[in-house]
């Protein structure tokens, strides 16, 4: 873990709070190992529990995004450093907001659900790309990495399939890697 800093935030209060410390941290560790990544795991946990479905409330929580984001690409841009937030999904559940095409997929699915951002197209405005990290379980499948069940001792297995898919950057075309996770680490499945 060196070089990594790790701060616990529990709300997006706390994240604006911080934001002036992080900017000072950025300007003072330039002359040492400057820092180069920021992540944030996940945006969408942050405001899970703060805010209702009242009008009030989802102004409030927008205006807070667009004040998050600002902050975000101001220091990714004076720093030169990249950005990740995590947001969350959730399971698709109708017309409405949740119906809107989010990028280049026409639908999303993990899992075998279909699902959509956690935050809506409030969030999605104040980003700049859209990744979506999707995961089968496929019995069927080959060349694929295979996972032990903690469950049933590690004795027997499943095969995961996981895709990374460009769901919107203006300045690249879409497209989809599968991949896999093994103790080794991470890497690409040609096929």
């Amino acid at each position: 873990m060196d070089g990594i800093l790790v701060q616990s935030i529990h709300t997006a209060d706390q994240l604006l709070d911080i934001m002036p410390q992080t900017e000072s941290f950025l300007q003072n560790s330039q002359t040492q190992f400057p820092v180069r990544l920021i992540v944030i795991d996940s945006i969408a946990a942050l405001f899970r529990s703060d805010f209702d479905n009242t009008s009030i409330d989802l102004m409030k929580r927008s205006s807070l995004f667009f004040k998050i984001s600002g902050k975000l690409k101001s220091l990714a841009s004076r720093f030169r450093l990249a950005v990740v937030v995590t947001n969350q999904v959730v399971d698709y559940v109708g017309d409405g907001m949740n119906g809107l095409k989010i990028g280049n997929l026409e639908e999303l699915y993990s899992s075998g659900r279909r699902v959509c951002p956690a935050l809506g197209l409030a969030w999605s405005n104040c980003v700049n790309s859209r990744l979506f990290l999707s995961r089968e379980e496929d019995e069927k499948a080959n060349n694929c990495s295979v996972e032990r069940s903690e469950e049933d001792g590690g004795f027997g297995s499943r095969t995961t399939r996981r895709w990374l898919h460009l769901v919107f950057a203006p300045h690249l075309a879409p497209s989809s890697c599968e991949f896999v996770i093994r103790r080794e680490g991470i890497s690409g499945v040609d096929r």
